[in-house]
């Protein structure tokens, strides 16, 4: 008989102090290119890229560089359990905020990247990324940003 044991939830599984939520969100997209979580990135990690590059399939072609992964596993579950939380929770207008969001910290999409693929304007993309992030930290009192210090 194999025991689970629950995980606590997101807003105290770690402690969220020690970085901005840009960082922790920056560190998960870091933690999702570690090469063992291909099956859920599609072609963002190394060996995934060159399984695609040989099958004929175009990547991203990212203009962003992540920073170094320096999370454990448990806060990136932690983050992944706020994305999830938030992207459910939201109302229509803010789950674009926090799309752009999502799209420019944790893929690491430019801004013209993604302003392109939403047909928008880059001032309208770095408005939306703003009012994502004022929206997630003013939501969640556990949070900071750089914006709001």
């Amino acid at each position: 008989m194999s025991t689970t044991t629950a995980r606590p939830h997101f807003s105290v599984a770690i402690d969220w102090k020690q970085r901005d939520i840009e960082q922790w969100l920056e560190q998960y997209g870091a933690w999702l290119l570690i090469g063992c979580r291909y099956e859920n990135l599609g072609a963002n990690s190394i060996m995934g890229k060159l399984l695609d590059m040989a099958q004929g399939v175009k990547s991203d072609n990212r203009r962003r560089a992540l920073p170094r992964c320096n999370i454990t596993d448990d806060e990136a579950e932690a983050i992944e359990a706020l994305v999830k939380h938030i992207s459910q929770t939201e109302t229509p207008k803010a789950q674009k905020w926090v799309q752009i969001v999502v799209n420019y910290h944790i893929d690491g999409m430019s801004e013209e990247t993604i302003a392109h693929r939403y047909g928008m304007s880059r001032f309208a993309v770095t408005r939306d990324k703003m009012n994502g992030i004022i929206r997630i930290v003013s939501k969640h009192s556990f949070l900071r940003s750089r914006l709001i210090d």
